[in-house]
Formats: C-alpha cells, sequence, structure tokens
C-alpha cells in the first residue's frame, strides 16, 4: 500500500515538474516572439564592421574574429548571437526561452545541491518566478536577443560549470570520493566556456574553482582531476576574454578620464539598483531568517496586531497610485510638471532630448511604485500572520546571535555564503568604466538561489504557517499576473509597431527610396523594464538599420 502510494507520489511529481517547465517555456517563447530585432541586433546580423550581411556559418565565424579584434573580447556569446541571428528569429526565440528555462533549473538544483527536480515542480515554479520577478531589466538580459545572449547566455554555463563543484562538495562532506577520470576533458571544455562569458561572473567563476580545489586538497588530502582541470579551463577562457584587443579599443573610449571615485559611484548606483530589484526575494529571505531565530529562541508565535498606522499609510497610496494609473496617470504627471518647473527649469536644463528622457521616466513611475508598494503590503500582511512583531524580533536577536544562528544550520551557511558570493560578483565591476544595472544578473541569480535553498530546506519551510503560505502563494499570483500581463501586452504593441516599420522600409526600398519617415513610439521600457524596446531615433538602432537596409537617413517624428 505504501509503495504504491510512493510511486502515485513520484509519478504526480514528475507530471507536475513537466508541466511546470512547459509552463515556463511557452510564457517565454510567446514573450520572445513578440519581441523585434531592434538596436545592436541589426550591427550583429552584418559581418562586423563591413555592412555585409552574415549568409553562411564562416561569416559567423569570420564576424566573431573581427568583433574580438575590434570592439571585445566576449567571442563565445557573439558567436551565439551572430548565429542564431543568421538561423532566423523562430530559432532564436525558442532557443532563448529554452535558456531562460535551464537557468531556472539550475538554479533550483544549486539550491536543492542535487543534480535532479522531479521532486520539487513547486520549487522550479519559485525559481522561475524569482528569476522573473529579480533580475533587474529582464527585458533586456533575457528577452532582448543582443542582451540576453551576453546575460542569460553567459550565466547558464557558468551555473553548468559550477554544478558539479557544488554536487561533489556535498559528497565529500558525506565521505564519498569520486575521482570521475572521464569528466577530465568535458570539464576543461565547460571551463573554457563558462570563463570566456562575461568579465566580472568569468573572474567569480576562476576564483571559485581555484577555492574549492584548494579547500578540498586542504581539507581532505584529496582532488579529483577534473576540478583541477575544470578550474583550468575557466582560467584559460578568462584570458581569452580579457586579452581580445577589442577591449582596450572599447576601455579607451569609456574608461578615458574615469578615477577611482568614479569606479566606487558605480559600485553604489549598480549595487542599489539590483536590491530594489531583488525587494520580494529579500523580504523573504529576511521572513526565513527571523522564524528561524525566533524558534531557535525557544519562543512562542506572538499574538497578531491590527494593521499599524504605517501600513494604512501603504495601502492608501497604494489604493491612490491604482486609481491614477488606470486614470491617465495625473499623480505621475503632476511629479513630473513639479520637477520639469521647480528642478530641471532653473537648472538650465530644459533640451527637448532631457525633457522626453525624464517624461519617459515618469511615465513608468507609478508601476513601480504600485508594485514596490504591493510586495510591502504583502510583507505587512505576513509579518501580521506569523506574529513578527517588531518586539518578538529584538528578543529572539537579543537571545540568538547570527554566528550562533548561522553555526547551528548548515541550510542558512549555503544561503549566506550564495549572498556573499552575489555582492563579491558586483565587486569586480570596481575595475570596469561602467556599472549598469543589467551586469548585476549573475549576482541577483546568487540570491535567488539563496531563496530557493532556504525554501527547498523542509524544516525551514515549515516555520512558513499554512496561512503564511497562502499569502506568499497569492501576493507571487499576483505579481506575475500584475508584470507578465503588461510585459506580453506591452510588447505585442512593440512588435506590431516595428513590424509596421519593417513593411514601410520594405516599400520605400521597392519605389527606390533611401530614406524614411516614422512616428514616434512613446510607450517604450515599461511592465517594470520587462519590456526593452527603444525608438528608431537612437543611433544605434539608426545606424545599425541604415546598413542593414541599405538607406541614407531614418526620421522619427518630433
Amino acid at each position: 500500500m505504501n509503495a504504491q502510494k510512493t510511486e502515485s507520489t513520484e509519478k504526480n511529481n514528475i507530471v507536475q515538474t513537466v508541466l511546470a517547465a512547459g509552463a515556463i517555456f511557452a510564457f517565454m517563447l510567446t514573450l520572445n516572439h513578440f519581441m523585434p530585432i531592434h538596436r545592436d541586433d541589426y550591427d550583429y546580423s552584418l559581418i562586423w564592421n563591413t555592412g555585409v550581411h552574415v549568409g553562411a556559418f564562416s561569416d559567423v565565424l569570420s564576424s566573431a574574429v573581427q568583433h574580438y579584434l575590434l570592439h571585445g573580447g566576449r567571442m563565445m556569446t557573439v558567436i551565439c548571437l551572430n548565429l542564431f541571428l543568421w538561423l532566423g528569429k523562430p530559432a532564436f526565440d525558442a532557443a532563448n526561452a529554452l535558456m531562460f528555462l535551464a537557468l531556472a533549473v539550475l538554479v533550483t538544483m544549486h539550491a536543492l545541491r542535487r543534480a535532479e527536480i522531479r521532486h520539487a515542480p513547486g520549487l522550479l515554479a519559485a525559481a522561475a518566478l524569482m528569476l522573473w520577478l529579480a533580475l533587474p531589466h529582464f527585458g533586456e538580459v533575457a528577452v532582448w536577443k543582443s542582451g540576453s545572449t551576453v546575460y542569460l547566455w553567459s550565466a547558464v554555463p557558468a551555473f553548468l560549470f559550477l554544478l558539479p563543484y557544488n554536487l561533489a562538495l556535498k559528497s565529500i562532506e558525506c565521505g564519498i570520493q569520486r575521482r570521475c577520470a572521464w569528466a577530465v576533458l568535458p570539464m576543461l571544455l565547460l571551463g573554457i566556456c563558462a570563463g570566456w562569458s562575461i568579465e566580472n561572473l568569468a573572474v567569480t567563476i576562476v576564483l571559485l574553482a581555484f577555492g574549492i580545489c584548494l579547500y578540498v586538497w586542504r581539507r581532505y588530502a584529496y582532488l579529483p582531476p577534473w576540478m583541477l582541470s575544470g578550474a583550468l579551463g575557466a582560467f584559460l577562457g578568462l584570458i581569452g576574454l580579457v586579452a581580445a584587443p577589442g577591449n582596450y579599443v572599447r576601455y579607451d573610449e569609456q574608461g578615458t578620464g574615469k578615477g577611482i571615485l568614479a569606479h566606487i559611484g558605480n559600485q553604489f548606483a549598480g549595487q542599489g539598483e539590483m536590491l530594489l530589484y531583488l525587494l520580494p526575494v529579500l523580504l523573504l529571505i529576511l521572513t526565513i531568517w527571523r522564524l528561524y531565530r525566533r524558534d531557535r529562541a525557544g519562543m512562542e508565535t506572538a499574538p497578531a496586531e491590527r494593521a499599524g498606522t504605517g501600513t494604512i499609510l501603504l495601502a492608501a497610496a497604494f489604493v491612490l497610485l491604482a486609481v491614477s494609473y488606470f486614470t491617465g496617470g495625473w499623480v505621475a504627471g503632476a511629479i513630473r510638471d513639479a520637477v520639469i518647473e521647480g528642478v530641471l527649469t532653473p537648472l538650465g536644463l530644459t533640451k527637448p532630448k532631457t525633457i522626453h528622457l525624464f517624461t519617459n521616466l515618469m511615465n513608468g513611475f507609478e508601476e513601480m511604485a504600485i508594485y514596490w508598494l504591493a510586495i510591502l503590503l504583502f510583507y505587512a500582511r505576513l509579518k501580521q500572520q506569523l506574529g513578527l512583531t517588531a518586539a518578538s524580533i529584538r528578543t529572539a536577536a537579543s537571545r540568538i546571535p547570527a554566528g550562533e544562528l548561522l553555526r547551528a544550520s548548515p541550510t542558512l551557511r549555503y544561503a549566506a555564503f550564495l549572498i556573499a558570493l552575489g555582492v563579491c560578483n558586483n565587486l569586480v565591476m570596481l575595475a570596469a568604466p561602467t556599472f549598469p544595472g543589467r551586469a548585476t544578473f549573475s549576482s541577483a541569480a546568487m540570491f535567488v538561489t539563496a531563496a530557493l535553498t532556504l525554501l527547498g530546506n523542509p524544516a525551514l519551510r515549515s516555520l512558513l504557517s499554512a496561512t503564511a503560505r497562502r499569502t506568499i502563494a497569492a501576493a507571487a499570483i499576483l505579481l506575475f499576473a500584475y508584470t507578465g500581463t503588461a510585459a506580453l501586452l506591452i510588447t505585442h504593441e512593440m512588435g506590431a509597431a516595428d513590424a509596421a516599420r519593417i513593411s514601410q522600409i520594405e516599400e520605400a526600398c521597392a519605389r527606390g527610396e533611401a530614406i524614411v519617415h516614422f512616428p514616434r513610439i512613446d510607450r517604450t521600457n515599461r511592465a517594470l523594464r520587462h519590456v526593452y524596446y527603444e525608438d528608431w531615433d537612437n543611433n544605434v538602432t539608426k545606424e545599425g538599420a541604415i546598413k542593414y537596409f541599405g538607406l541614407t537617413d531614418i526620421v522619427v517624428e518630433k
């Protein structure tokens, strides 16, 4: 009887995991299908710096070599981008959706520290949802072709490369030692791919791989040969990445005149932006930390408190902004006008482009504010349901220091290590002349893995009451419905507008015209940056499209 029940549960888990994976892939495939080719995609559809269309696999390699010599060292990602732009958008859409699914699977495996997920369909769904919410500038780094191949397609081989190290550490800690001599060459090649990815992640991978080798050798007097070959492969990949002649050309253009203070300032901006996107993930981690500390302190759950003044004010602001958002955005409009009149105008910052950029920023103010307020309201409700009063939090903290809590739980230590690794991964960007929010991609994925680690531990998960779990599920569904629906609708709108422009270009070329005029598209970069699209008057799209279509000018009406 028990055996039949276990077999039935096993089948249900497998079916649910397959369904979860299928839903993730289908959603991402749809989003990618709506996303048009734009910006750098046009340049990478041509053999680099030649204006000649990529028409064969040899052109893919030739373009990658030209890019390596003249622009940057990310040859692996450039080859992937050129290849799939040559193969066509449908192939790229499917490959990109598969890459996002692969990342969700890999962060789940790292969280569970095992190479299978068939028993954890819920955790896989949670991984995809957290990545959706927490990856900064999602549309730019996981949907847009040129951006996703740099960030998403770099993270997948990197997380795959680190998985054997993670699993081996767990096995060795349990007294199981395997040499796996057959894995020497595969790990060397995978290490080269992982190291030849993107700069900050590549440095982190190399240091981590060699660090694990040193740790295993010194602690256990044992080192599987594949560990060392993988670390060497990653180091070779890093050399290939940073030694590219094109890196120095690019640094001369972007890094001249920037001192150390500018680099430090970049850290505050980049790390701060990442934390804003990670807000739901960080609050979940904080909640589980507090619950475990209270449990270790032997404290009873405090009686639920009524909503305080802060919660009531949050709810009032949420309602106000929601009403404004669906009735024309008058709150954001009032703030925009006040800033233009009271700040920008006195400072002389009234150029049309400056006003346009600020207006575009304020167009997304309400949707971002509504999102953050919704998260904070759900968090306030969660604290009330779990009895996490301010007094109980302070009492538990006074009884159980953080160090004692970490020593008591290997799961917490592992999660803390992942968080520290994410911060250090960003610190590598000190050497870069710029630190855009999208560069925190891999660090944000490490934070997500930390949260999944806590959720994947049955003892820690049981600290969440059934009511609290329903609240978390409701928050997840609402946040995804809010952002996912908006992203699909707006990306579809952008795709249709872009397709109309392509048709207009084709008709103009058929008439022998070399100049095209487009009306402005106002709704861009919306849905909390899950949509990434820039109008054709930016120099990147304009210059790339002119070369791609053989035009002499593209004019976007003011």
